[in-house]
């Protein structure tokens, strides 16, 4: 049986749809390919496992960590490019939204206790 796609859950994304979401997300987008993103509430369409779709394509919220912070950005992804992964700890340690209490503001120095846990765990995605 295969899972199902659904609001909250998590993806890795396998390869990325042609598309260029402009400077600098499209520098962080392609960072995306064998990390691990969580599904969230398009804006519009219906697909027909019920999750509301863009053109078959459904969004995704992506955590880039840099030097800099961790940053989000969102784009979408198609079913071929994905595939489901379970939650473990750290993944929804990084998609918390309380996670800014834990790590210090994009652009400052990352020292922090948390921050040190999410890089052992994923590496950074940009320098």
């Amino acid at each position: 049986m295969t899972p199902e796609l659904f609001i909250g859950c998590y993806v890795r994304v396998l390869s990325l749809p042609e598309g260029n979401y402009g400077d600098p997300i499209e520098e962080v987008r392609q960072t995306a390919i064998n990390r691990i993103c969580r599904i969230v509430e398009p804006f519009e369409g219906t697909s027909d496992d019920g999750l509301r779709t863009r053109h078959g394509e459904y969004l995704v919220a992506y955590k880039d960590i840099s030097h800099d912070g961790v940053g989000t950005v969102g784009f979408y992804l198609r079913p071929q490019d994905m595939e489901i992964v379970p939650a473990t700890e750290e993944v929804l340690l990084l998609y918390s939204d309380d996670l800014w209490q834990m790590v210090k503001p994009f652009g400052e120095r990352q020292d922090t206790p948390t921050f040190a846990r999410l890089v052992k765990a994923f590496g950074y995605s940009r320098p």
